[in-house]
């Protein structure tokens, strides 16, 4: 949320892919956004609908989405046949300086030596089929010309010290936990100037 305050302007559309019951679009009810969720999980979709949420009880699919401001990927791509394809259409939709924020559980996430916290939190397949290296993050943002950043600092604040740590750890390029990335899309002048050098 605070990432998305920082870089959109009053009016922008955020568009949340596999938003699950709309939690994002709740505690942003009262925000100056238009917010829509993505949900095919029919009692997902429904909670949030009935909170209130402006949620599209289907998949998200390229050819009928409305251009986005700011798409949110949390917890997903571990989920899809094709984490890539997901991650592409998504940013196709994306507006220039638009932001994509995505996370993913980490293949290496520390926690994963604890078994009670591993199978709880669906570390093996059918649930998660695919896994995660900050670099098979990095990789797929690449491939959709977005050069990745982690959180880190970006959205902390002083309250927030007890994250100070992780984010000193993804600066340093180590990441103990889940994968926490953004990006912001190149406008069109900036990509046209990038190749006339």
């Amino acid at each position: 949320r605070r990432l998305i305050h920082q870089h959109l302007k009053p009016g922008s559309r955020i568009v949340e892919i596999g938003c699950g019951r709309g939690e994002l679009g709740y505690i942003m009810k009262d925000d100056p956004y238009t917010y829509v969720g993505y949900e095919p999980a029919d009692g997902l979709s429904k909670f949030g609908q009935e909170h209130g949420v402006s949620i599209v009880h289907d998949f998200f699919k390229r050819e009928t989405a409305s251009a986005a401001d700011a798409i949110v990927i949390d917890n997903v791509l571990e989920h899809v046949l094709d984490p890539q394809g997901l991650l592409s259409d998504a940013v196709a939709t994306l507006r220039d300086g638009g932001l994509a924020i995505v996370i993913v559980p980490n293949r290496d996430d520390l926690r994963q030596i604890v078994p009670s916290w591993r199978d709880s939190r669906h570390w093996i397949p059918p649930d998660h089929i695919n896994y995660f290296a900050m670099t098979d993050v990095k990789r797929m943002f690449a491939s959709c010309k977005l050069d990745a950043k982690p959180f880190a600092f970006h959205a902390l604040s002083l309250a927030d010290y007890r994250y100070f740590p992780r984010a000193m750890l993804e600066i340093a390029n180590v990441s103990l936990l889940g994968h926490n990335v953004y990006a912001i899309k190149r406008q069109a002048f900036q990509k046209e100037g990038a190749s006339a050098q």
